[in-house]
């Protein structure tokens, strides 16, 4: 389940893919901006950077940080009943932070991120639960790389 074990000062990243348990007509979007925005308020307290994609009822996530805020933040997840199906794509040391400016996505992407998303969506396996390491991280970038090239976000 993890490649390896952090150190206390260790960088520590965690990528996961989950199911989510309602859809867009059951949970106003109110209630998907609260979960966005009390992640955002969490994860700065806990010094947690990453990037979390929401896109056809699935949560792929990056979580970048110390280990014990990383799996912490991680073991909230899990116990949120908003999420389902939880699974580690990969967790151990990182040599430096993806995603150092980011502490969440937001769940409205541009339309850049749109022509990604609907490319992912044209692969009719696609299941983010069975995403590489390698492909969730590349998942992730690219989505990272789009918004910084749309200005949306500064450069990492």
């Amino acid at each position: 389940m993890f490649n390896a074990i952090s150190g206390a000062r260790t960088l520590h990243r965690l990528l996961y893919a989950s199911r989510q348990t309602f859809t867009r007509q059951m949970i106003p979007n109110q209630e998907i901006d609260a979960l966005i925005h009390a992640s955002i308020r969490n994860n700065a307290a806990a010094e947690i950077s990453g990037l979390l994609l929401v896109h056809d009822g699935w949560f792929v996530q990056a979580l970048e940080g110390q280990a014990a805020a990383v799996m912490n933040t991680y073991r909230r997840i899990v116990d949120d009943p908003r999420h389902a199906q939880a699974r580690v794509i990969s967790a151990g040391p990182a040599a430096r932070r993806e995603f150092g400016n980011w502490n969440m996505c937001a769940r409205r992407f541009s339309l850049a991120d749109d022509a990604i998303l609907d490319t992912l969506k044209q692969r009719k396996d696609f299941d983010p639960a069975r995403l590489s390491e390698s492909a969730a991280l590349r998942l992730l970038t690219a989505v990272r790389g789009v918004q910084q090239r749309t200005g949306l976000v500064a450069p990492a």
